[in-house]
């Protein structure tokens, strides 16, 4: 079985699940693509990801998370961030021009690509 993989310089959908998020529909969860900039291992299922969270205000997007994997399967990374209190949760998977519509509210057509998308928009 191929199991997804985060790579350098591609953008992804991403869920950020805590407590902090009451600010959303649901209360417990925030919606952003994310570009990856690099993913260093540190230890067992644990590895340091540098990213551009592109749902975060101007001047504070460019993050560096240690994370430690949950699940990881063909579609998606589910892991915890061992840096934040209350925990945190990050669920990575595959970005489409219907999620950036529905979840980041932007325009953008299906046969767009979205990594070209993501390059001049976010």
């Amino acid at each position: 079985m191929n199991r997804f993989k985060l790579e350098p310089e591609y953008g992804y959908a991403a869920e950020i699940v805590g407590d902090e998020f009451d600010f959303t529909e649901d209360g417990v969860r925030s919606y952003t693509p994310i570009k990856v900039y690099g993913v260093v291992p540190r230890g067992i299922r644990t590895y340091e990801l540098s990213f551009y969270h592109a749902n975060y205000p101007e001047g504070v997007r460019d993050k560096v998370y240690t994370l430690r994997t949950i699940e990881r399967e063909q579609r998606f990374i589910l892991a915890h961030s061992t840096d934040h209190k209350p925990t945190r949760y990050m669920l990575v998977y595959s970005i489409t021009a219907a999620w950036l519509r529905r979840h980041f509210g932007r325009k953008i057509r299906d046969d767009e690509n979205v990594e070209a998308w993501l390059s001049r928009n976010v």
